[in-house]
């Protein structure tokens, strides 16, 4: 009989000992980024040299590098989100595989892998593609109001030395640790080790390079970006030209200044040059890398392109990165996240996790899909109102007793769908003939 483990945690505890972290992800630099590269290849250099107890994998300087870059760069949050909405959702199942291969929706065992408590494993997989890796908490306990699992939790990434599989209490201090991979923990915690240090390895020194461009942008949007506007007066004294100074700063609110007789006014504009060019072609740039290294194609994440051609071919490389996402969450799922469920009993042994084969499709293109299905097959009203939310009735094209689709052949029927134009252009005679005493009309042919 499988045994509970007993041990409280709200994701900051292994057993019932806190996990002390601290955060440093202000005024973080290039050379700061470049310094943790370097410890962690001196890391790879000396990790078969050293003996258990040394702390080696120890990456928390470079996760503060990471989630500074995450929380002040609005267009990396953008491209996370995007990617996070084609893989949360009713979009995966828990399914059984039959003797041909295809896998079969288990309705009721799904319905255990829905809520907010299984997106959180779901989301902490595909952060383990960003920062490297993760580490899932798993309860057994199970709400009674929902039956969903009542509690997952990430653990604190700067607690852990994923290589070394260990959690430790406090940063850079092997003791008091926990060796994730024993008996007492293997059950409630998961690790997700991609084997590098993540993809925000590279969008961190590109938002760092963004950070300074738009503060360098901003200096010279002050400077230049604004009119001067010059006021002349004969007035020698220095109180006169003050008194002009203040009156034109106050026109900027109040809209109206009123000069002597032989004052002047002259707004002195900027003239415009490729210089404030370049520091929109560099944030372009890295928005573009970005877009590119996560998703696959800047346009997926709100660029536009010339032509529809290479939307279509954006969207193409796009859709096959979605589904290199899906296709690495469906193996930690199978792999790691399910071996600890089935030993608590929480799905039965004989159900996988697998995502959908529905292609995502905007709405014009799943209307000409239905409008073309609906022409050649019969379709349940249920799948229109699932997708469109539409209750539809009885559809025209199909026969009552067969149930085969009607091409407006002669008969009850032709419910006179296509004009009599297009109902000629197809079969080559009008309404009511039969095609061989249909007789030419050369004229007809002609015009």
């Amino acid at each position: 009989m499988r045994k509970r483990i007993e041990k409280a945690s709200n994701g900051m505890f292994v057993g019932s000992t806190p996990l002390e972290s601290y955060y440093n992800i202000v005024k973080k630099t290039v050379q700061e980024y470049t310094l943790e590269l370097t410890r962690h290849c001196r890391y790879k250099s000396l990790v078969s040299q050293t003996e258990d107890g040394t702390i080696l994998d120890d990456r928390s300087r470079l996760i503060d590098q990471y989630d500074a870059c995450l929380i002040q760069d609005a267009h990396l949050q953008a491209v996370i989100e995007t990617l996070f909405s084609h893989m949360l959702g009713e979009r995966y199942m828990l399914a059984r595989q039959d003797k041909n291969g295809k896998w079969i929706r288990d309705v009721e065992q799904t319905k255990k892998i829905q809520g907010s408590q299984f997106e959180k494993i779901i989301k902490e997989i595909l952060y383990a593609q960003f920062y490297g890796y993760s580490v899932i908490e798993i309860l057994p306990d199970v709400d009674q109001e929902t039956g969903l699992l009542k509690e997952v939790n990430s653990i604190e990434r700067r607690n852990i030395l994923i290589s070394q599989r260990r959690i430790i209490q406090r940063q850079h201090q092997w003791f008091p640790g926990w060796d994730i991979t024993s008996e007492t923990y293997r059950h409630n915690y998961i690790p997700i080790d991609t084997g590098g240090l993540g993809l925000f390895a590279s969008t961190t020194p590109l938002v760092l390079a963004k950070k300074y461009t738009i503060a360098n942008w901003v200096n010279f949007s002050h400077t230049y970006g604004q009119p001067i506007i010059h006021g002349k007066t004969p007035n020698e004294s220095s109180e006169d030209r003050n008194r002009l100074a203040a009156e034109i700063a106050n026109a900027a609110q109040k809209k109206v200044l009123v000069t002597g007789t032989d004052d002047s006014i002259d707004i002195k504009t900027f003239t415009m040059s490729n210089s404030e060019m370049i520091y929109k072609s560099l944030l372009e740039f890295t928005n573009m890398e970005i877009s590119n290294l996560i998703l696959g194609s800047e346009s997926m994440a709100g660029a536009t392109q010339s032509y529809v051609g290479s939307t279509k071919a954006h969207e193409d490389i796009f859709r096959a990165r979605i589904k290199t996402y899906r296709r690495f969450t469906e193996n930690e799922m199978n792999e790691r996240v399910l071996p600890a469920l089935k030993y608590w009993g929480y799905i039965p042994d004989d159900v996988y996790f697998k995502y959908s084969n529905q292609i995502d499709m905007s709405m014009e293109n799943k209307i000409k899909l239905y409008d073309m299905l609906t022409n050649k097959y019969e379709m349940d009203s249920e799948t229109i109102n699932s997708d469109f939310g539409i209750t539809v009735g009885k559809q025209f094209n199909t026969a009552g007793a067969g149930g085969s689709v009607s091409w407006g052949e002669d008969g009850d029927d032709d419910h006179h769908i296509m004009s009599d134009q297009e109902y000629y252009r197809r079969y080559g005679h009008r309404r009511g003939e039969k095609a061989a005493d249909a007789k030419v009309n050369f004229l007809d042919e002609v015009r």
